[in-house]
Parts: C-alpha cells; sequence; structure tokens
C-alpha cells in the first residue's frame, strides 16, 4: 500500500506537466490557425497620407471574405504611411492591376477592415510573386460631412426664411393684381356683348344690301352684255351706211368744184390728182 502510495505520488509531477505541454501545444496550434503561420502569403504595398482607421491586424476582404490582415504600418520622412498588407497565397490571382483598397466597416460602428477590389487574373495574366502596390482611395472625413451638411442646413433655412418674406409681401400684391385682372376682363367681356347686340342687326342689315347690290350689278352686266349683242350687227351697217354716204358726198363736192372752176388757180394741181380709191364697201352710181 505504501509502494502504490509512493508511485502516485511520483506520477503527478508527469502528470501535471504533460497536461500544461497538452495545453500549450493546444494554445499553440490555435494561434498558428489563426496567424497562418506556415502559410504562404502574398505581399501588398498601399501608400497614403492618412492612415486614419488603420491598424496592424486588421482583416482584409476581397467580396466581403476575409483574406489576409493588415502586418504594419509606417510613418515616412515625407509625412505619408506605407500599409504593408499579407494576403493568402491562394487568392493572390483576384488581385489585379485594377485592383484598388478602401476602408469599409460593419455598419455605422462596427469593425473596420481593409476592402480589396478583386480583378481576377486567369493563369496567362498571373502576375509574378512578390509583393505588390495598389492604390488605396482614401475614406471621407465624417466631421468634413457633417460640418458641410450643417452649412448646407444654415443656407437652406435662410433660403427658406427669405423666400417666406418675400411670399408673404408679393403673393398679396399678385393676387390683387389679378383680381383687378378679372374684373377688367368681365367688364371688357360685358361691354364687347352689348356692342355686338347692338351692331349685330344694322350689320346683318349691310351685309343684306351688299348681297342685293351685288346681284343688282350682276344683272345689269348681264342685261348690257345681252344687249350689246343684239345691237351689234344693226350698229356695224350703220357705220357701213355712214362711210359709203360720206364717200358719195366728197365726189358730189369735187364735181360742183370742177363745174363751177373755183379751183382753176390749182388746176395743174387738182387735174392732176387722182381720184380717190373706192373702198370694196362702195357702189357705184347708176
Amino acid at each position: 500500500m505504501n509502494t502504490n502510495t509512493t508511485s502516485e505520488q511520483q506520477a503527478r509531477p508527469w502528470l501535471f506537466l504533460g497536461s500544461g505541454l497538452l495545453l500549450i501545444g493546444a494554445v499553440l496550434l490555435g494561434l498558428a490557425q489563426e496567424q497562418r503561420w506556415g502559410e504562404r502569403t502574398l505581399g501588398v504595398h498601399l501608400i497614403t497620407r492618412n492612415a486614419a482607421g488603420l491598424r496592424a491586424g486588421q482583416e482584409v476582404r476581397i467580396s466581403g471574405l476575409p483574406v489576409g490582415k493588415v502586418k504594419a504600418l509606417a510613418l515616412q520622412p515625407d509625412a505619408s504611411v506605407t500599409v504593408e498588407l499579407q494576403v493568402a497565397q491562394r487568392y493572390a490571382d483576384l488581385i489585379g492591376p485594377r485592383s484598388v483598397a478602401s476602408q469599409g466597416q460593419e455598419g455605422f460602428v462596427g469593425d473596420q477592415f481593409v476592402v480589396i477590389s478583386p480583378d481576377p487574373q486567369g493563369p496567362s495574366k498571373r502576375g509574378k510573386a512578390g509583393k505588390r502596390s495598389l492604390p488605396y482611395e482614401e475614406p471621407i472625413a465624417i466631421s468634413s460631412v457633417i460640418n458641410q451638411l450643417a452649412q448646407t442646413q444654415l443656407l437652406l433655412q435662410a433660403t427658406l426664411r427669405n423666400t417666406a418674406a418675400l411670399t408673404a409681401e408679393d403673393i398679396p400684391r399678385v393676387m390683387g393684381d389679378m383680381r383687378r385682372t378679372l374684373q377688367d376682363a368681365g367688364r371688357l367681356a360685358t361691354t364687347l356683348d352689348r356692342e355686338t347686340a347692338s351692331t349685330a342687326p344694322q350689320l346683318r342689315h349691310t351685309f343684306q344690301q351688299v348681297e342685293r347690290t351685288g346681284s343688282s350689278a350682276a344683272q345689269t352686266a348681264t342685261e348690257a352684255q345681252r344687249l350689246f349683242a343684239g345691237s351689234r350687227p344693226a350698229l356695224i351697217s350703220t357705220l357701213e351706211e355712214l362711210q359709203r354716204v360720206s364717200t358719195l358726198s366728197r365726189r358730189l363736192l369735187e364735181g360742183l368744184i370742177g363745174l363751177t372752176g373755183i379751183g382753176a388757180g390749182s388746176g395743174s394741181s387738182s387735174s392732176s390728182a387722182q381720184p380717190p380709191a373706192i373702198t370694196p364697201t362702195e357702189q357705184p352710181t347708176p
């Protein structure tokens, strides 16, 4: 019995030591899985002028899933900040020349992380191993946005006050002018109705007289044309008779002058005068 007790006492330190070693191994295994010890990684290099919101240990995500962590931040002599990222090598083909790094956040007050926009590369476009540099889009400063929002709100309130004051002054005047304009339009319409009612009968009577005068003028023109057409043959024959009488009178006058000798002084000229030609309408006397 003493022998069993002694062996148990000797085994207790080794049991405690073994359990401690198992616990340390489990912790190291978990830490290795958390820190991805032994996993091949791709280094990604960022340069920014404002590293607000960035810290070592932050997650790096692509398409919303974690693919790496922020390794370190370093301030440069020109006041820029270099950020080193570690991305698992199996996700290296998702980072291409058009990829851009930016800052993301879960909700409004959640944890911040680094987001890399995916640019999948095929086997033919796969880049060389080593570090890659990506452009970084700095986040918008919330304080400046709130300040601009406050200034915009003040300007909007001032504009609303000025608009309300201007409306209070101008709307009554505009309504009064509109009311007077409508009254003038009503009076004008009443006057036009009265004048139209008084002048409409006279206007209709005038139109009727003009219509009757036009009908009479058309009838007179028709009668004149018919009368001229009826009297034209008689007028033509009368003109022919007048021409024959004029020819006979001239011959008679010439004969009388020859018998009386009145034209003897101009005998040579009278004797040499040729008798007038007889027109086709003239008929010789029997």
